[in-house]
């Protein structure tokens, strides 16, 4: 038999075939590649952006309680390691003081349940007097005190945004859109509560009124409102966070209401009192001109003296 003879019928495999065979599977192999890597990425992508809410929810809640307790109600004082790297950063050999911006006189002013003092011993007390520097008395958040919110936010953002992986852009939308919601549920929750008027956007950020009035009707803001009401009746030295709650809970800061309820000293006018009555303040002042007093904020029958926090 010959070699011819003997490979009759078996199919001849050139070097060319092999060649091309192998290209194509490399290209079969290099889009398969390419499909993992690009589903790892848009993966990747997927997960940062999921992760981005809790992560500014974290971010917001540390700010707002460190604003609120070291600033506005001055612990910055009180609290050497703060004062060193204070004096650290500045170079200076004196710490410098934090006066609260009104917040100190903004908690003398307001009675156990959340209504503003008008009585004329307090209104013509220092404390008050300074507050009237304020359109809202310290309630709101306006736009200058937004923007201190947004240079606060930066340096405690980027190095955590950064190693997410989010580029500039993303990290400044996370960040203004982070604050601005704060502000936005702040406005619509602690300056009525307070008996002041609804803020209007030309002062500050706030939700439309009818999305305002909603969202106070919800578990979230009724929790918010009891919880910053805790705050006031223990002198201002629990429950700090009020728009973003945790930062308390994780620093043993945070107090329930069956605790505070029983220590409140709630005027006459509590158990009827609308819970965010906007426009009472100044609906009190009038009153107040015309019958010489008002009924609501008498606490045992008398008006309470001026009590200011050390």
């Amino acid at each position: 038999m010959t070699m011819g003879k003997a490979l009759v019928g078996v199919p001849v495999v050139g070097n060319k075939t092999i060649r091309r065979s192998r290209a194509v599977t490399g290209r079969r192999s290099g889009t398969k590649v390419v499909a993992f890597a690009g589903a790892d990425a848009i993966s990747a992508t997927a997960v940062r952006w999921i992760l981005a809410a809790p992560t500014m929810y974290a971010i917001v809640s540390f700010n707002e309680y460190v604003t609120h307790r070291y600033y506005q109600h001055a612990e910055f004082n009180k609290t050497p390691w703060m004062q060193r790297l204070a004096c650290f950063w500045t170079g200076e050999k004196e710490p410098p003081r934090a006066d609260g911006g009104g917040h100190i006189e903004h908690h003398a002013e307001t009675l156990d349940d959340m209504s503003l003092k008008t009585d004329p011993k307090w209104l013509n007390s220092t404390p008050a007097k300074m507050l009237e520097k304020s359109k809202y008395r310290g309630t709101a958040f306006e736009y200058d005190v937004t923007g201190l919110m947004v240079a606060q936010m930066i340096p405690t953002s980027v190095p955590i945004l950064a190693l997410m992986g989010f580029s500039l852009p993303a990290m400044a939308g996370l960040i203004f859109g982070a604050t601005a919601l704060h502000a936005l549920v702040w406005n619509s929750l602690h300056p009525a509560m307070h008996g002041m008027d609804d803020i209007p956007l030309a002062d500050g950020l706030n939700f439309p009124l009818w999305l305002g009035t909603a969202l106070r009707k919800t578990p979230y803001y009724d929790w918010l409102y009891k919880n910053h009401t805790g705050h006031h009746v223990l002198s201002g030295r629990v429950n700090y966070n009020v728009c973003c709650p945790g930062m308390d809970h994780v620093l043993g800061t945070y107090v329930p209401e069956q605790e505070w309820a029983p220590k409140a000293r709630m005027p006459a006018g509590a158990e009827t009192r609308n819970p965010y009555p906007a426009g009472e303040y100044n609906a009190r002042l009038l009153e107040r001109l015309e019958k010489g007093m008002v009924e609501a904020e008498l606490v045992g029958g008398v008006e309470l003296e001026t009590v200011i926090a050390a």
